[in-house]
């Protein structure tokens, strides 16, 4: 069910007010020594593509090109700015839905990527967009408690023990498990407890992964991707079936108007 794949006439065919529309978003950066530059875009359209296959969702080319300023000092990051991301993003839904498709679901691979599309959503909702748009904030959300019950490391995040397993179980060809020699080293995680600041991330993660990759393995990665597709599955089958979403805009834009 990839859009790219079908033919205008099988795209036109399907039922538009009921097939959700996902669009996978990943990033260009470094995932530590051992990982592709496009883990993020790899592993999320994957995701993104066995979940249309158990729901009839229909996927957008995945989009690599994304919002990583944290890591612009890092070999290899691609990043967009602010304003080219959310315009870009607006562009292709402002499309799906000129094609008939009023349900988009925004997919996100990439933890960088959260500020700037909860901002999407309420940018979206000010410009009076008629599509129902729902996005996945944070990747790993509906595969938390599988990681609770997996992981043996407490820091477990980019391209540590969490994200190479799954890597590992559906890339293997492009891991390189071997190059990690010890824990990533890491820096100063808050330069002041309870506020954010420019140096959150960029002194943290020094060497562009975090924890011991090395406990990674195989069996992780494969029941971490079977909850999160499992996950995802019953977000797009509740997706399909919100009735709630046009009432409760027309009933918001009615007031703004007036």
């Amino acid at each position: 069910m990839r859009w790219a794949n079908l033919t205008s006439e099988d795209l036109n065919s399907l039922d538009k007010d009921r097939t959700v529309v996902i669009l996978p978003i990943g990033s260009i950066e470094k995932h530590g020594p051992h990982l592709p530059l496009g883990t993020d875009g790899l592993a999320i359209e994957v995701v993104a593509m066995e979940v249309a296959e158990r729901t009839g969702a229909v996927v957008l080319p995945t989009l690599y090109y994304a919002y990583v300023p944290e890591n612009r000092h890092m070999p290899g990051t691609i990043t967009l700015s602010g304003e080219a991301f959310l315009r870009i993003l607006e562009e292709i839904c402002d499309e799906v839905y000129r094609n008939g498709f009023k349900k988009i679901l925004l997919l996100n691979g990439h933890g960088g990527n959260k500020r700037p599309l909860s901002l999407f959503l309420r940018e979206m909702q000010a410009k009076g967009k008629r599509y129902n748009l729902y996005i996945l904030l944070d990747p790993w959300e509906v595969i938390h408690e599988k990681i609770r019950e997996v992981a043996e490391t407490d820091v477990w995040g980019h391209a540590g023990e969490v994200e190479t397993s799954y890597m590992t179980y559906l890339f293997p060809d492009l891991c390189k498990l071997e190059r990690v020699k010890r824990p990533a080293k890491l820096g100063v995680e808050k330069v002041v407890e309870g506020v954010e600041a420019m140096t959150d991330w960029v002194g943290y993660a020094i060497e562009g992964y975090v924890g011991d990759p090395r406990k990674a393995n195989v069996k992780k990665g494969k029941a971490l991707f079977e909850a999160w597709v499992k996950g995802l599955v019953e977000i797009v089958e509740k997706i399909k079936r919100d009735e709630l979403y046009d009432k409760i805009l027309d009933e918001y834009y009615s007031k703004i108007r007036h």
